[in-house]
């Protein structure tokens, strides 16, 4: 046994992702594409979606190979045609009457998860490496049983936030029952946001397929828990923390003699204070969040590993959003390149034998397989 251990370690290699893209390059597509997407009122976005994610797939490398995005831009403007029409009557509707309002609403949420679905497998459907294609399986079954209670507590919020002005117009003393509702809801929210968030995830991955090969999810719910349970114990620390430093400062100014210009520097003073401990948290959360997802991927004993740090992602957020702010947003495309590299630089796959062997297997397998790719009902809604 300790022998076929051995051989079976000896057989796995460590291949690092790459990213190759440089943010002179991506500027020039960026510029024409916000270009062109003026000129046309938006139609044109389709094909800046697809010209800016062909740019990132194409060069993003994987064992001397890329990865390639084959969308059609017409197809995701029909997608993003018909989000359009679905929000804007949702919108139209919440001015009329509640029971249109509580239909339309209803309405929404039943095609919700059939629309994240269907998104889920256009952006799959339309991946490749090595000219084996990504695939996506579309289990509307699951699919609703995973978003029916997120759905309908989030529906309801959004109700009742809607129409709470009209029924406590109509009837003051309903302002406690109200009340009451929107805390029960929240707290709903907030207790099941870690399980659903392990939910939604598992289904992506566990629905996923390289060629013939399905992804397996080892995470579980447990470790969601205690992601967020970690961060919200930092939260509490970290803002409390922060405010214990603005109350400071505060108190120092009011003691000083000249007070005039306190109340224009309170805002800027609490902005520079809790701004950073925002970030902080923010970079921590995307890099244990997205640690834990790709280290619990597995196909065909290969695995993914991920290994970003809260602090240089905090580092990156920072200088990114100084360079936006100071260009004016021209340096967009420097901060998404760097942001790239930096996400590739730091994820790996280990892999069991021969990556080259592996994938031309699956190659002739779909090939076989026979497959219908481009299929009627998959689109890209924005999700």
């Amino acid at each position: 046994m300790d022998e076929v251990n051995a051989v079976n370690e000896a057989s796995v290699t460590n291949e690092c992702f790459q990213f190759t893209g440089k943010a002179g390059e991506f500027f020039a597509i960026w510029i024409v594409n916000i270009a062109l997407t003026i000129l046309t009122l938006g139609i044109y976005s389709a094909w800046a979606k697809v010209r800016t994610n062909q740019y990132f797939y194409g060069n993003t490398f994987l064992a001397d190979a890329s990865f390639r995005y084959t969308a059609n831009p017409v197809q995701i403007l029909k997608g993003r045609i018909i989000a359009f029409v679905v929000f804007m009557a949702y919108s139209i509707s919440t001015s009329m009457d509640p029971v249109i309002a509580g239909g339309a609403l209803i309405l929404l949420m039943i095609l919700t998860p059939a629309f994240l679905v269907m998104s889920m497998a256009f952006r799959l459907r339309n991946s490749m490496y090595r000219n084996v294609r990504f695939n996506f399986d579309k289990n509307f079954k699951r699919a609703y049983f995973i978003f029916a209670l997120p759905v309908v507590v989030i529906g309801l919020y959004i109700f009742i936030t809607s129409q709470i002005q009209n029924f406590v117009a109509e009837d003051p003393e309903s302002m406690a029952t109200f009340g009451i509702a929107l805390g029960i809801l929240l707290l709903a929210m907030v207790l099941m946001f870690p399980w659903w968030d392990y939910m939604v995830t598992n289904f992506k991955v566990v629905h996923a397929r390289f060629g013939t090969s399905d992804f397996k999810f080892t995470a579980t719910t447990k470790n969601y828990y205690r992601m967020y349970f970690i961060a919200f114990v930092l939260s509490i620390l970290i803002f409390g923390f922060a405010g214990i430093i603005v109350a400071g400062v505060i108190e120092l100014l009011k003691s000083g003699e000249e007070t005039g210009d306190f109340p224009v520097i309170m805002p800027f003073l609490i902005i520079f204070i809790m701004l950073p401990a925002y970030l902080w948290l923010f970079a921590y959360m995307q890099a244990k969040r997205t640690n834990l997802m790709y280290n619990n991927l597995d196909i065909s004993g290969n695995k993914v590993q991920s290994e970003l740090k809260t602090g240089y992602l905090l580092y990156l957020y920072i200088t990114n959003t100084l360079a936006m702010m100071i260009s004016l947003g021209l340096l967009m495309p420097w901060a998404k390149v760097r942001t790239a590299r930096y996400r590739a630089s730091v994820t790996s796959l280990n892999v069991a034998g021969d990556l080259g062997q592996y994938t031309s297997a699956q190659q002739q397998q779909q090939s076989a397989l026979g497959e219908e790719i481009g299929e009627m009902f998959d689109m890209d809604l924005g999700f």
